[in-house]
């Protein structure tokens, strides 16, 4: 049986495949891991939204591949921005300041006695 694997052959396969699929997505703001219970590589990237599977490395890279040439957009990292930034809040107000988040209460009511 020259074809079969040993279980730690394909651990080691899969530990250099995820490497080198990290070594190369990781930059361009990709996740990747390996799922043991479905047997696939899946990438995710938050910042596009997206979770993407394979099943093997190869597949894996072309989905990848093909979804920078699709939405190339969502691959460049940049800086993060907040919902709602105080900025933004004072232009939509017409340059006011933001109102605070406390509203002002009912006074308590007194004991009578």
């Amino acid at each position: 049986m020259m074809g079969t694997r040993t279980s730690a052959e394909r651990e080691a396969t899969t530990r250099w495949e995820l490497a080198s699929l990290r070594r190369t997505c990781r930059p361009l703001g990709w996740t990747i891991w390996y799922g043991k219970a479905t047997g696939q590589y899946w990438a995710a990237h938050t910042r596009a939204m997206v979770l993407l599977c394979g099943d093997d490395a190869a597949e894996l890279a072309a989905a990848i591949e093909w979804f920078g040439r699709y939405r190339s957009e969502a691959l460049q990292p940049g800086p993060r921005r907040g919902f709602g930034s105080a900025p933004k809040m004072r232009r939509a107000l017409g340059g006011k300041p933001a109102p605070s988040a406390s509203r002002p209460r009912a006074p308590l009511p007194q004991p009578v006695g």
